[in-house]
């Protein structure tokens, strides 16, 4: 099966500095900003701006279309660099052009010359294409060295939505390279850091597929791509800059890629879905991505003593479960931070207790949420798999923060630990 896709002529960035310094001459201050630059990069900007590639203008705000203030809050602006934006007098906008693929050398080369004129002139620097604010001395450290890597990382974003079964989380850049981006749906909010690094390290891998097919195809206006996708960890550490070691190129999983575009109002969308014979969950797929790169976690049961300690412990949760609830509903949890309960689960005499992570909790009797790890008593209950908790069975709660763990709640894991 393949995936037929749609090739650009050319694919343009757009670097805006907000100002209230503008240079007087914006063509001279690009030259300057490019003669700073080291090695082929150097030559290779100075080129650009003398052919028709690349401009460079500076206008008053009054004149240029407004800047996407509320979408640059969105991706992380800081309060002072939105004020600063919204005083500048001048916004100086560098543009470039270039073919599709790699290497993109028109956001490499128009990020030099905006991250130059930036620092001289005091200005934001902006990148209109995510959007978002950016420092100029990293974005000035983006760009490839004199080997030529450059972290896909730097170019590619990936934002997260929370939704009732998990997040939804899409790649935001792989548009500079001519590509449709990528999305994943109802990753569970406990893998959400582990989905990141391997969203970007598919972005990676479907980057290097694609300029391939691009490059063959010698301007042919569509592709024809196989609709699988071999991901590895090596791709995984090479999108963050890093160079892998050798067992990283053994760890690989297996994704099919799914062209959606239905709405003509919308652009089109590469989905994340499970291989042809997948027999599982949508869950368990997105948990066995992240267990190939990355190795899997541990879900061992532990059997806790019904003592005065532990019965305290579960005392304390459950009379501050409505104060969470409460929290919950109110939005006090995101992508970041993520409400998880421990519940049991009770199949003939046996009984186990798991933790899930909460996504919808309209009834105070009970909840929707995702699974966070295998049970051993139940097969179908698997990690990344929807739950219904009901409330009478909830015996802990936490907060859960990606990378750091459980950081608030957690009474009976305590009574675990000894703590």
């Amino acid at each position: 099966m393949e995936i037929v896709l749609s090739v650009p002529e050319t694919v343009m960035a757009t670097y805006v500095v907000a100002t209230s310094s503008p240079p007087a001459d914006p063509a001279a201050a690009a030259r300057a900003a490019a003669g700073r630059l080291e090695g082929p990069l150097r030559a290779a900007v100075l080129a650009m701006l003398d052919g028709p590639l690349m401009s460079v203008s500076a206008v008053p705000v009054a004149e240029a279309p407004p800047l996407p203030i509320e979408h640059l809050r969105a991706f992380g602006a800081p309060p002072e660099a939105l004020r600063a934006i919204l005083d500048a007098s001048h916004v100086v906008v560098c543009q470039a052009v270039f073919g599709p693929g790699w290497p993109p050398a028109h956001e490499w080369h128009t990020r030099a010359v905006a991250a130059g004129i930036a620092a001289d002139t005091g200005g934001t620097l902006i990148d209109l294409f995510t959007p978002r604010v950016l420092d100029p001395a990293a974005a000035l450290a983006s760009l490839p060295g004199p080997d030529g890597r450059s972290a896909l990382s730097a170019w590619v974003a990936v934002p997260q939505s929370p939704g009732d079964r998990g997040l939804w989380m899409t790649t935001r850049g792989l548009g500079r390279f001519g590509l449709p981006e990528l999305q994943v749906h109802d990753v569970p909010p406990a893998l959400a850091r582990a989905w990141t690094s391997a969203l970007t390290g598919l972005a990676r891998a479907l980057v290097v597929r694609w300029a391939q097919a691009v490059e063959r195809a010698a301007g042919a206006a569509f592709v024809r791509m196989p609709h699988d996708l071999t991901v590895t960890e090596a791709d995984a550490v090479r999108a963050y800059g890093a160079i892998p070691g050798p067992e990283a190129q053994e760890r690989a999983t297996l994704v099919q890629l799914r062209l959606d575009a239905e709405d003509p109002e919308w652009d089109a969308l590469l989905t994340v879905v499970p291989p042809d014979g997948f027999a599982f969950s949508a869950g368990e797929f997105l948990a066995r991505v992240v267990a190939e790169l990355f190795g899997t976690q541990s879900t061992a049961v532990r059997y806790a003593p019904d003592d005065e300690r532990m019965q305290a412990a579960v005392a304390t949760a459950r009379d501050a479960l409505p104060q969470a609830r409460t929290r919950f509903l109110a939005g006090e949890f995101g992508p970041e931070r993520h409400l998880i309960v421990k519940h049991r689960l009770t199949r003939g005499e046996a009984t186990e207790l798991i933790w899930s992570t909460v996504t919808t909790w309209p009834d105070p009797r009970r909840l929707h949420g995702v699974s966070m790890s295998d049970a051993e008593i139940d097969p179908l209950v698997r990690t990344g798999r929807p739950t219904m908790v009901r409330e009478a069975e909830i015996v802990d709660w936490g907060v859960w923060v990606d990378g750091d763990g459980i950081v608030e709640g957690g009474w009976t894991n305590a009574v675990l630990t000894g703590e």
